[in-house]
């Protein structure tokens, strides 16, 4: 399963009585949120916990093709993650919307991911991000991050709030998918330093792209990645 805590408590709600629960548009910043957009037809399963969650130590995400069913997760409350939460989805659109705010060590959102918060998100260390179109990272809320890693993509990365990031590192940028305000944000949100200068060179290929894949290991293991 793609989230499994014995803390959560997931509850099939029927797809169509689930989107008029939770406007997925609004969620997604985006005109408009339909289902076969990202899943061809409905999705398998629209999974619920009603109520936080907590979760102790790492938490790690992601789905690729037959490994799962294809799955909206809504968290309608908090989540909160001692550790590292990562999120990597391959050529799949598994999504995880949390009505509330999302708190965790560090946060890396790679490839086809797409993480939805109704309220604030606080990672107390390294946020790292590099998404394709039509993926996601929508906060709605407050943004705070010791630094911001951005090393590219044309994914949907929308805060509702300009970001309190330390440092914020700028890799290799592409034109933004609708609904970003990325660029806007990432020219106001700290003191600014390249993949080259901030990067260890061991997650770097021709001192501009990102490992992007080998950033999300280390940080599950808790090994440094920044100079």
């Amino acid at each position: 399963m793609f989230l499994e805590s014995l803390a959560a408590n997931w509850e099939a709600v029927p797809v169509e009585e689930a989107l008029k629960q939770y406007d997925m548009a609004a969620a997604n910043n985006r005109t408009s949120w339909e289902v076969d957009e990202y899943f061809g037809e409905e999705p398998e399963h629209f999974l619920v916990h009603r109520g936080d969650l907590a979760i102790d130590g790492a938490l790690a995400l992601g789905n690729a093709p037959d490994e799962d069913d294809d799955t909206v997760y809504v968290i309608d409350g908090d989540l909160t993650v001692s550790g590292p939460l990562t999120f990597c989805n391959a050529d799949v659109y598994t999504t995880l919307y949390v009505t509330g705010s999302v708190v965790a060590q560090d946060l890396v959102c790679l490839w086809d991911s797409l993480l939805l918060v109704g309220r604030s998100l606080t990672v107390r260390n390294l946020l790292a991000t590099s998404l394709y179109d039509p993926a996601a990272l929508v906060v709605k809320g407050p943004v705070s991050a010791r630094t911001w890693l951005e090393m590219g993509g044309r994914g949907c990365i929308y805060f509702g709030v300009e970001p309190t990031v330390d440092t914020w590192i700028r890799g290799h940028l592409n034109e933004y998918a609708e609904g970003s305000n990325a660029a806007d944000r990432l020219a106001g949100a700290g003191q600014v330093a390249g993949v080259a200068e901030a990067v260890l060179p061991e997650f770097l290929y021709e001192d501009i792209y990102c490992k992007n894949l080998d950033i999300l290991t280390a940080v599950l293991e808790g090994r440094p990645v920044l100079r």
